[in-house]
C-alpha cells in the first residue's frame, strides 16, 4: 500500500513555495515546530473590524480597499463600470449593496474572485 503523501504551500517574501508528495513523516516534525507560531495567525476580519465598521460593511471595505490598492479614484472607477461617481461612494459608505452583476464586473477589473465584494 502507497504511503500518503501531503502537499504544502509557503508564502514567503512574496514568493509562493509549493512542496508536493513530501511524506507525512517527514512533514510532521515541522508542523510541531511551526505549531508554536499558529496563534500568531490572526483572521483578516479581526485585524480589519473597525475599518469595515467604518466603511458601513465588508462589502463597502473590500470595494474601496480594492479601489485603492489598485490606485483608481471612485470616478475612475465609475468610469470604468459606466455608472455614476456618486454610487461607487454610496456602496464604498455602505448606502448602497453590491449586486451579483456588480460584483462580477468588479471581478474583472480587480482580479478578485467576485464573492469578495457580496
Amino acid at each position: 500500500m502507497k504511503k500518503s503523501h501531503t502537499e504544502v504551500q509557503i508564502k514567503l517574501e512574496g514568493k509562493v513555495m509549493l512542496f508536493r508528495d513530501i511524506p507525512s513523516s517527514k512533514l510532521k516534525p515541522i508542523a510541531r515546530a511551526l505549531k508554536a507560531y499558529s496563534e500568531e495567525i490572526i483572521p483578516w476580519r479581526e485585524l480589519a473590524k473597525d475599518r469595515i465598521k467604518a466603511a458601513g460593511g465588508e462589502s463597502a471595505h473590500m470595494v474601496k480597499s480594492a479601489r485603492e490598492g489598485a490606485g483608481l479614484t471612485q470616478a475612475q472607477l465609475a468610469d470604468k463600470l459606466n455608472i455614476p461617481q456618486s454610487n461607487i461612494s454610496q456602496i464604498e459608505t455602505g448606502k448602497r449593496s453590491v449586486g451579483k452583476n456588480l460584483a462580477k464586473r468588479l471581478s474583472r477589473i480587480f482580479n478578485l474572485d467576485y464573492r469578495v465584494f457580496l
